[in-house]
């Protein structure tokens, strides 16, 4: 008798997928044989019933990475969380609270908010939960539009908050998640989508049935898209005529037809006369040449051979502002560049683009393409070898009709992105976010007006100093990240903790006065030097956050935070996040030290005399235009706070109570609340409230001021690569 032991693995492999996981398990269970890393964490099992149980996006690029899969699975079981910060225009962010004001406030600093921050007070500088997607279901993928956040949830039901089309003055923002709905006479078995993209204006949807669904308004049913050229057929699984994916772009939409290509049209087309009649014939319609061939169909044609040879199939495709990129299984990529208005509709030619060898050394299987990612003007290339390429569309302009010239600096090699298990990138207008395999997401580019779209705590904020970022001296700012953030890059945290922790150093530690020098050093010079490598030295920091919790059992090697999908699109971002409940409440009472009682010294009325009231914060808001320049002088010239005699005065008054005593506002969530940084609730302080401000030995040779010991680093000083020359 034959047992299934003696079938070989690939025989299993084919097998072994129709089980569910429960029975899965069981069977894996049941001997030592089956019980190996090579069935328990198979890549293709758990990625397989993750994507199909909970319509969670492919991810090429970690598709091999088993164990992440399984983890994943396990964790999808649970609840899923959105965040969401940057530039809350719209209410796209799906958060119904103003975050200026005193929530930005630190109470120690004795700051005054100026007024061009206070004016944007829809501007969320840290990642914030979306208010009212907890009873949505288990979120399955998010992505950004121009105004809105749009969510699928595991059932493949769409919702969207804020406005789609932010340019049109009859559509109502919707403030919280609203289902996305359809034309009353569609069948349900159209109704289910497995596949969700969102433009700047425009949201396209495609079902499980193989039909494509246009909104351009919260409010009303989907339009369903027809093409005039090509027949779709329903239905069915890899033939001719089926659709694979769809792709809303800034301006232009487009889908990939098995055998007929990525086909682009203008969103622009659909009228009121068209949304009222619930289906949309494209007439114009124009199909980028190349992109049909499919390795699943049989061709006779030379030409169709010759394509399966030079181009090979497409694998996956973006729409940027002027150009249709795709790459394809023979690890190429290629660009399309569209010309579309009211007078002229034409694709050009595709051409391939060059991809540069990988530094220190050939590698055999390089350069391969295996995705390409990005949005607006800007892409990102992905290579089998673990390279992570940037660019932008004015870029790759010159190589049109000019053949794959290797002479032209298309590619930055940004250093934090290079083997550090980046998994997708996601860009807005001026800024992007990068999603690492580890559940972590670091951030790059500009911020406009500090709206606070890296999540690193803008809005002209102290604190955002020691993340890195650099206000301009624009009358309305924007933020600039220092040179410095892009050898490692820059985490975006999601715990409570870790802002209150920077908070507390910021304002300059246990002992303001002895720091005073050194916080000015940081935080006021106008070179970046020391404000690189101190924030360097807070972003190790906060990277091994885990390690104040204590051990379970039940621990699985994710993160407390873990970020399953990362979406950014105009000045905003969002994030698909697993939270751990557990974890999260472990390091929080692991950052929490020993309760002491603490007597409070009163003033002769009676009242602590460092309370922060709600007075004392509305006070705060009253500034002037004089108060908004003294603010912005203040960071450059060491001015108070960061002026030492002030800084010693304020540092005896603080000396005089050992307890702040956290003043509750309005808040985003549960977490969100302002204390001094010192205390994680009224009487319990944090571990460090007897930290100093850092004090470094700078790679120059400078040795920061104070009489406190050197600081060492967490897991050593990096060769900082601040030269975007070396970046090629």
């Amino acid at each position: 008798m034959t047992s299934i032991l003696d079938l070989p693995v690939d025989v299993l492999r084919l097998i072994l997928p129709y089980l569910e996981p429960t029975s899965y398990l069981n069977l894996l269970a049941t001997c030592s044989s089956l019980h190996q890393p090579t069935f328990l964490f198979d890549s293709v099992y758990w990625s397989g019933q993750t994507r199909h149980d909970f319509r969670v996006p492919n991810q090429p690029v970690a598709a091999a990475d088993g164990p992440r899969w399984f983890k994943l699975y396990k964790r999808m079981l649970k609840e899923t969380a959105v965040y969401s910060w940057g530039n809350n225009e719209k209410g796209c962010l799906g958060h119904s609270h103003r975050s200026g004001g005193p929530r930005m406030h630190n109470p120690r600093l004795r700051l005054r908010q100026p007024r061009q921050f206070r004016r944007h007070a829809d501007h969320v500088a840290w990642p914030g939960r979306m208010e009212n997607a907890e009873n949505l279901g288990i979120i399955a993928d998010l992505q950004c539009g121009g105004w809105s956040t749009t969510l699928l949830n595991n059932n493949g039901v769409v919702y969207s908050v804020g406005q789609i089309d932010g340019a049109r003055y009859d559509q109502e923002p919707r403030l919280e998640p609203t289902a996305l709905s359809f034309p009353s006479s569609v069948e349900p078995l159209h109704t289910t989508i497995k596949q969700v993209s969102a433009g700047r204006s425009h949201v396209l949807g495609l079902s499980d049935s193989g039909r494509i669904w246009s909104w351009h308004d919260i409010g009303k049913p989907a339009l369903y898209i027809r093409f005039l050229a090509h027949d779709l057929l329903e239905n069915a699984s890899r033939s001719k005529g089926t659709v694979r994916k769809v792709v809303a772009g800034w301006s232009l939409s487009a889908s990939l037809i098995e055998g007929v290509g990525i086909v682009v049209w203008t969103p622009g087309m659909v009228t009121d006369d068209a949304e009222a009649s619930e289906v949309v014939l494209i007439a114009g319609s124009e199909i980028v040449g190349g992109t049909n061939y499919s390795r699943g169909q049989s061709y006779d044609d030379k030409h169709d051979r010759q394509l399966a040879e030079t181009v090979g199939e497409v694998l996956d495709f973006v729409v940027l502002d002027h150009f249709v990129l795709f790459n394809t299984d023979l690890g190429k990529l290629f660009a399309a560049r569209v010309d579309w208005d009211n007078e002229e509709r034409r694709v050009s030619p595709a051409f391939e683009i060059p991809i540069p060898e990988p530094t220190g050394g050939q590698r055999e299987d390089d350069p391969f393409v295996t995705s390409v990612q990005g949005s607006f003007r800007n892409f990102a290339v992905f290579t089998r070898s673990g390279q992570v390429l940037t660019s932008d569309q004015d870029r790759i302009r010159p190589l049109e009709g000019r053949g794959s010239d290797e002479t032209l600096r298309i590619f930055r090699r940004i250093p934090a992105l290079q083997d550090s298990g980046v998994i997708s990138v996601a860009f807005g207008d001026y800024h992007f976010q990068a999603l690492h395999s580890s559940g972590k997401i670091t951030s790059y580019g500009q911020e406009p007006q500090m709206c606070g779209a890296l999540g690193l705590g803008g809005n002209g904020n102290p604190e955002s100093r020691l993340r890195g970022m650099r206000n301009t001296l624009d009358m309305v700012p924007d933020g600039l990240l220092v040179k410095h953030a892009y050898t490692t890059g820059r985490q975006v945290w999601f715990e409570k903790e870790k802002r209150d922790w920077i908070r507390w150093i910021t304002a300059g530690g246990a002992d303001p006065g002895e720091s005073a020098e050194r916080v000015r050093m940081a935080l006021g010079s106008p070179g970046t030097t020391c404000q690189g490598e101190v924030s360097e030295w807070i972003e190790q920091q906060g990277r091994d956050w885990e390690r104040f919790a204590a051990p379970s059992a039940n621990d699985d090697g994710l993160c407390a935070y873990f970020a399953l999908s990362i979406a950014a699109a105009g000045w905003h971002s969002a994030a698909l996040i697993l939270k751990n409940d557990d974890l999260a409440s472990r390091v929080r009472q692991g950052c929490e030290a020993p309760q002491l009682p603490v007597p409070t010294e009163t003033t002769e009325q009676g009242e602590s005399s460092h309370s922060v009231t709600d007075a004392d914060s509305a006070v705060t808001q009253q500034t002037t235009w004089s108060d908004t320049i003294t603010d912005h002088v203040r960071y450059f010239l060491g001015a108070p706070p960061y002026n030492g005699t002030i800084a010693a005065q304020t540092n005896a008054e603080e000396r005089r109570s050992d307890v702040f005593p956290p003043s509750r506002v309005v808040a985003q969530d549960e977490e969100s609340y302002i204390t001094d940084g010192a205390h994680a609730r009224e009487g319990v302080p944090y571990k460090w409230k007897g930290h100093h401000f850092p004090r470094l030995r700078l790679q120059n040779g400078d040795e920061m001021p104070g009489e406190v010991p050197f600081d060492e680093w967490l897991l050593g000083r990096p060769d900082f690569q601040t030269n975007e020359d070396e970046w090629a």
